[in-house]
C-alpha cells in the first residue's frame, strides 16, 4: 500500500483500536451508485448498488467493516470482489461474508489469503465479465504488487451511451502518483506491464479509485507516468516508487 491523504467525506469516525471509519458517495449515475467505505487502515472498500434492481457488488473487506455491512444490507449483495490478497484488503472479509453470504472472486495467485471454506466462484482472470442488475465489471488480472493483483473496470455500453463516466477499481495496483509498493525491481517492472497493457489504455476521463486514499484518473496517471517514463529505468529501484 501507499499512504495519502482522504478526500473529503460525508461523515467520520474512529473504531476500535483507533482504526479510522470514513463513508461518502462517490458517483450517483442513472444506473449504479458508488459508495466509499473507510476502515482498517485507511482501506478504501466500495459499494456498487444498481439504481434499478437494488442488487450489489462489495470491493474488498477491509478490517472492521460494520457500516459497509450495514449499507450493504440494505441491498442484495451478489458479488464480494477482492483486489488483491493482503491482509489489510481481507481481514474483514469473514465479517462481511458471515452477515452477507456472496459469491467471492479473488485472483487465483491470492486464493491462499481466504479460507478454503471461502465461497470463491466468481471467475476474475482477464477477458470475463460480472454482471450483477445492470451492472457490469470486467476485471483484469495486474500481477506486481502481489501475483494475483486483480483491477476491475465498471462501465456498460449505456453508461457511455449517457455520457457517464467510466471507473476502475485498481486496490493497490495504482494511486495517485505513482504505483503499489513493489517487493522486488521485477515486481515493479510487472507493475508497470500491468499499467501499461490494461490501465493505460483506458479513455483519459476514466476514474481511478485505488485501495486507499485519494482518487485520480486515468489522464492524470499517465501524465505523470510519462514523466517517470522518460527516464532510464534505474536498476535497483522498487518499494515504494513515485512517477516525479
Amino acid at each position: 500500500m501507499r499512504r495519502f491523504l482522504l478526500v473529503s467525506s460525508s461523515h467520520t469516525a474512529w473504531t476500535r483500536g483507533n482504526r479510522m471509519s470514513t463513508t461518502d458517495k462517490v458517483f450517483t449515475g442513472k444506473y449504479w451508485l458508488i459508495e466509499r467505505y473507510v476502515s482498517g487502515f485507511s482501506n478504501n472498500a466500495f459499494l456498487i448498488t444498481c439504481a434499478r434492481t437494488g442488487r450489489s457488488v462489495i470491493i474488498d473487506t477491509p478490517a472492521d467493516p460494520h457500516e459497509l455491512v450495514e449499507a450493504a444490507a440494505k441491498t442484495n449483495v451478489e458479488a464480494i470482489l477482492i483486489t488483491h490478497g493482503h491482509r489489510d484488503h481481507v481481514e474483514g472479509y469473514e465479517t462481511v461474508n458471515n452477515s452477507l453470504t456472496a459469491p467471492t472472486g479473488i485472483g487465483n495467485d491470492d486464493r491462499g489469503s481466504l479460507l478454503a471454506s471461502a465461497p470463491v466462484s466468481i471467475d476474475v482472470a482477464t477477458g470475463r465479465s460480472i454482471a450483477v442488475g445492470d451492472i457490469t465489471l470486467k476485471p483484469m488480472h495486474t500481477p506486481g504488487h502481489t501475483p494475483g493483483s486483480t483491477c476491475y473496470l465498471l462501465e456498460t455500453a449505456d453508461s457511455l451511451a449517457a455520457g457517464e463516466p467510466s471507473h476502475v477499481f485498481t486496490g493497490d495496483t495504482l494511486f495517485p502518483g505513482g504505483p503499489g509498493k513493489s517487493s522486488s525491481h521485477d515486481a515493479l517492472k510487472q507493475i508497470i506491464d500491468s499499467l501499461e497493457t490494461h490501465i493505460f489504455t483506458m479513455p483519459e476521463s476514466t476514474v481511478v479509485l485505488p485501495g486507499h486514499g485519494d482518487f485520480t484518473t486515468i489522464g492524470d496517471s499517465k501524465r505523470e507516468y510519462e514523466v517517470f517514463a522518460s527516464r532510464p529505468l534505474d536498476p535497483n529501484i522498487s518499494g515504494d516508487v513515485t512517477w516525479n
